[in-house]
């Protein structure tokens, strides 16, 4: 169980201020994502309540933090072969109706949220990558969050920081927002590494590029000493 600063102060009953002191002296464990805190609840329990008896006022909160990428795909929303040609088309492209069919309800929001998103920058990164997505969460999103992804050989003009067509687009949206930072964060991770990358690119089936997911995220999933967080 992940909790953030606020939960793991209102489960010890003391200041966000002491658990951060607790943590500079090395008395708890905690990381950095995406500019919050997070810390492992179980390890917190065995410190402080050895014989079970944990806090009887609050209960640890149920949460997704800690879900890995490869969780969040599926080959339906596995797209290989993008036939679009512009921002707007494949945000489209992404988010048709075969793909996000019961999973929101209302799908033409969604798309106007992520346009709305590239209007304020665009969310290509470089490298012929981008990570189109919605700013504010999906909170009527009928799972936690989800990535689809979509590739296209001949390349999108995406705005791209580095001038270059956009290949390769991993679209991701959430129920709320520490998914939200949780998934970008992740994200920023996998899609530093040039052979995963590369993996995508070989890809001849949806299966292809939720394997290579998976084989990375075995080999640096949740290195926090080299995360780089993407912009909301």
């Amino acid at each position: 169980m992940i909790l953030t600063l606020k939960e793991l102060a209102e489960y010890l009953k003391v200041n966000e201020r002491t658990i951060l002191r607790m943590h500079e002296s090395g008395q708890i464990q905690g990381v950095k994502i995406g500019g919050q805190w997070r810390f492992n609840g179980s390890q917190i329990d065995k410190m402080f309540f050895p014989d079970g008896k944990a806090s009887e006022t609050y209960t640890l909160p149920k949460s997704h933090i800690g879900i890995p990428v490869s969780r969040t795909m599926d080959v339906s929303r596995v797209l290989l072969n993008l036939h679009s040609d512009c921002v707007e088309d494949v945000i489209e492209e992404l988010t048709h109706a075969k793909i996000f069919n019961n999973l929101v309800l209302d799908i033409r929001d969604l798309q106007d949220k992520c346009l709305a998103r590239e209007r304020i920058l665009s969310t290509a990164v470089g490298n012929g990558i981008a990570v189109p997505h919605p700013r504010d969460p999906i909170p009527t999103l009928q799972m936690p969050c989800c990535v689809v992804y979509g590739y296209s050989k001949a390349g999108i003009n995406f705005n791209a920081p580095d001038g270059k067509p956009v290949h390769f687009f991993f679209l991701h949206c959430s129920q709320n927002i520490e998914l939200h930072l949780h998934l970008m964060s992740s994200l920023a991770h996998l899609l530093k590494e040039p052979e995963f990358i590369k993996n995508c690119e070989k890809a001849k089936e949806p299966e292809d590029v939720i394997k290579a997911v998976m084989e990375q995220e075995r080999t640096s999933f949740l290195d926090p000493e080299h995360v780089e967080d993407f912009d909301q």
